[in-house]
């Protein structure tokens, strides 16, 4: 009888053994899980435009191509104004005018001092010739003067 005790008593002991390792992986597993999970995802265009307004950045409210769908870039104030885009439930920034001004100077002021760049044309690549760095903004029909093919360049 001694032995079927010890034979039961293994018995129920691996049988304990495999649940505690079962409830280990199975906690390490939703660890895991849980942390993939948990990205912070990205603020709305909404909440992106609306910081831009708040803190008084034109060119960031203005002139910045932000990324609303995979077929849609806008700026915060095509966004703001332009009916079709309503949906998006960006607000106008009744603080920043968004008017390219005619007085300005030959080169457009928002890659000089907004952006801190000058307007360069692309190489073949599209980049910045002379720095190579990315380009940071296009210019768009709305600029003044128009420089139809150049980027501002940092």
């Amino acid at each position: 009888m001694e032995k079927e005790e010890k034979k039961n008593s293994k018995t129920v002991m691996f049988i304990v053994l495999g649940i505690f390792i079962i409830l280990i992986i199975g906690a390490i597993i939703w660890g895991i899980s849980s942390k993939v999970e948990s990205k912070p995802k990205p603020n709305p265009i909404d909440v992106q435009c609306k910081y831009a307004c708040d803190n008084n950045q034109r060119t960031g409210f203005c002139f910045v191509e932000r990324k609303v769908t995979d077929e849609l870039t806008a700026t915060c104030d095509e966004l703001s104004k332009n009916p079709l885009y309503t949906k998006y439930n960006v607000g106008t920034c009744p603080a920043i005018s968004c008017v390219v001004k005619k007085t300005q100077k030959e080169t457009d002021q928002t890659c000089i001092t907004g952006l801190g760049g000058k307007w360069e044309f692309p190489d073949e690549q599209g980049k910045c010739p002379q720095s190579g760095i990315k380009l940071v903004r296009q210019v768009t029909p709305s600029d003044n003067p128009p420089t139809s093919g150049q980027i501002c360049c940092r």
